[in-house]
């Protein structure tokens, strides 16, 4: 059973460390053109926007070794069989990052980049500040999980044609925080903090140092 005990901030950083695990063996295998790798992430990319754990092909990146600390056998979700705020935090953030990752040879998870920082490079360098403002605002207003997921998706394809990185497992902790309301107004401050922020050196795709789980 879960340790219901622990703080959030702990629960967070259990949630940031497994999903930060899991994009980097994934991202590692795809980019050595490993088999299993390529397999993998076609898999993942498929189940973007699908309930998390409703496809059994994906348990073994999504759930396989869920952290213990993020657990909660006496949560309603679990009880009731559905996906935990944790369990979906994690799906989502490992999902997109397939749809990121692919034709990349570049590292699209690195730690460092929020959701933020990466909207607002992607709109100098499409130099179309305007047109990714307006989707970054729709994120930010989005109502509810499947809005936002919508949103995202069509953000990250952006970041992906720019080859522009992203931080999955801090992404994974972001999205915990907006699904369920904790923080929820910390979260999109960060992200508004982060765009209009004058620009600094960040991670690029082509960075030869892989973000790890132990990193975040």
């Amino acid at each position: 059973m879960g340790n219901v005990s622990l703080s959030f901030g702990e629960r967070e950083k259990a949630l940031a460390e497994y999903v930060g695990k899991q994009v980097t063996t994934l991202q590692e295998a795809y980019r050595r053109k490993d088999g299993n790798g390529l397999a993998a992430m076609a898999k993942l990319r498929r189940g973007v926007g699908r309930a998390a754990g409703a496809d059994p092909a994906l348990w073994e990146f999504t759930l396989a070794e869920f952290p213990e600390a993020i657990t909660d056998q006496l949560s309603w979700d679990e009880r009731d069989g559905v996906a935990t705020v944790w369990e979906r935090a994690a799906y989502d953030a490992i999902t997109l990052h397939a749809v990121h990752q692919q034709s990349r040879t570049g590292r699209m998870h690195q730690k460092g980049r929020s959701v933020g920082a990466a909207a607002a490079l992607l709109g100098r360098q499409a130099d179309a500040e305007n047109a990714v403002r307006a989707r970054f605002h729709a994120l930010g207003t989005a109502l509810d999980h499947d809005a936002r997921l919508v949103h995202l998706r069509g953000l990250i394809s952006q970041l992906r044609n720019h080859e522009i990185s992203l931080d999955y497992a801090r992404l994974a902790v972001d999205l915990r925080r907006l699904d369920d309301g904790t923080y929820a107004d910390r979260v999109l401050l960060a992200w508004g903090r982060d765009y209009h922020r004058s620009p600094k050196a960040g991670p690029t795709s082509d960075d030869d140092t892989p973000a790890t789980g132990d990193q975040q």
